[in-house]
């Protein structure tokens, strides 16, 4: 397991900026395979694809600040992987899910990344407060 707390967060900011880059090019090949250049031309696939990607990147733009300001805190390496990888997986979960149609990735996906972002807040204020 990567060792110090900028380490971890960089493994964390790595991933999800890959992932997010992955999204971006399901969302341009759903736009050429079906010839839509602006919105989603009525078609589910592209619906699916725009909402992933859009998704995943309203949740890491939270996520990842969360993950920076506690390693500047000082918080445990434990503490930024346990955070890190709830939304990591949980980002990785929620797109299957939604692109698929799969509904129970797509929860237990919103779930993981909720209790990571939860974790993030917490873990934070516990720290300038505790």
């Amino acid at each position: 397991m990567v060792g110090t707390q900028a380490e971890a967060v960089g493994l964390y900011i790595g991933l999800n900026l890959i992932l997010t880059l992955v999204l971006a090019i399901l969302v341009v090949r759903q736009r050429a395979k079906n010839e839509i250049s602006l919105g989603t031309g009525g078609n589910d696939d592209m619906e699916r694809a725009i909402r992933a990607h859009g998704n995943n990147v309203e949740y890491v733009a939270i996520a990842l600040p969360g993950l920076i300001a506690l390693a500047l805190l000082g918080a445990s390496t434990t503490l930024i992987h346990v955070a890190g990888l709830l939304v990591t997986v949980g980002r990785v979960g929620h797109a299957i899910g939604i692109t698929n149609g799969i509904s129970l990735f797509r929860q237990i996906g919103t779930l993981s990344t909720w209790i990571g972002v939860l974790a993030l807040g917490v873990g934070c204020l516990w720290i300038v407060f505790g």
